[in-house]
């Protein structure tokens, strides 16, 4: 957990509340942005002194800066834990979500941001609950809790009852999950939760494709309901899997384009830094 670098994340407004953290606030206080230069007599503190602004004062005021309170924000991550979650090719999907969790709650504590987390499957797991706080030990909760969870399920609806959970003010809230939902849910769940900002983490394995044999018979199985088919492999339905892939992809971005979103895409193994490019170069706005 130590060794990987901490994820640096931003969001597109100024928290507002008076818990010191790392983000620019909406609120006076001791920070380090500017907020104004006022007089001595309105804000008392000699340290914060402008001499250039009390120079120039033709009336001889004495002015200080101040500032903007550096404020704490909440962090939030929704889980999907369906049976789809559960899938293992290059990687085992659900602890790729498990590193990933861990590793936001890791990276809130150390930024002075709250952290929570929900996971649910066709129901929310009230169990496996952690309402936003800052929690230095939310990080080793995470892995504790998750490695008992099995991921099962045919959808991923009790993600919804995770909503009224939710703060009402503005979060940054994480959604992990390969999205193999139903048409429309995932642009469902993005509407009720516009008022925050929201990063759709989508999970990707290249082996769902790439492991099927280029002929010959193969047993195939449903990830949702766990029924197994035995297919004849030819090149014409490994095409129609090729295209179904991309038809799903297609689908996700679309949901989130219309929300003005762009999803995290994780590939196989998860990489803390590629996530903080993805910050640095405005994926959440």
């Amino acid at each position: 957990m130590a060794q990987q670098p901490l994820i640096h994340y931003r969001v597109r407004w100024r928290p507002a509340g008076y818990q010191p953290g790392a983000g620019h606030g909406r609120v006076p206080g001791a920070g380090d942005q500017l907020r104004s230069v006022v007089p001595l007599r309105d804000h008392p503190d000699p340290r914060r002194l402008d001499l250039r602004t009390s120079l120039r004062d033709p009336f001889e005021n004495i002015w200080v800066r101040d500032f903007y309170l550096n404020s704490a924000l909440k962090v939030i991550v929704l889980v999907d834990t369906s049976a789809s979650m559960g899938y293992v090719g290059r990687v085992h999907r659900f602890k790729v979500a498990q590193e990933i969790t861990a590793q936001l709650a890791l990276s809130a504590y150390r930024t002075g941001d709250a952290f929570g987390v929900f996971a649910a499957g066709e129901v929310i797991n009230k169990k496996r609950m952690l309402p936003p706080k800052a929690n230095r030990s939310a990080w080793l909760w995470v892995k504790q809790h998750f490695s008992k969870i099995k991921p099962e399920g045919q959808h991923a609806e009790g993600l919804f009852a995770a909503v009224p959970y939710l703060p009402q003010n503005p979060c940054l809230v994480f959604i992990i999950s390969d999205f193999r939902w139903p048409e429309g849910r995932l642009k469902l769940l993005l509407k009720k939760l516009s008022h925050h900002d929201v990063v759709p983490v989508m999970l990707q394995d290249p082996t769902e494709v790439d492991a099927l044999p280029r002929r010959g018979i193969a047993s195939l199985t449903d990830a949702e309901t766990g029924e197994k088919q035995f297919v004849w492999i030819r090149k014409s339905l490994r095409q129609k899997v090729e295209e179904s892939r991309i038809k799903h992809i297609k689908s996700v971005n679309e949901a989130c384009r219309i929300l003005g979103l762009r999803p995290f895409v994780v590939k196989g193994e998860f990489d803390t830094a590629l996530m903080t490019e993805y910050f640095l170069g405005g994926g959440n706005t």
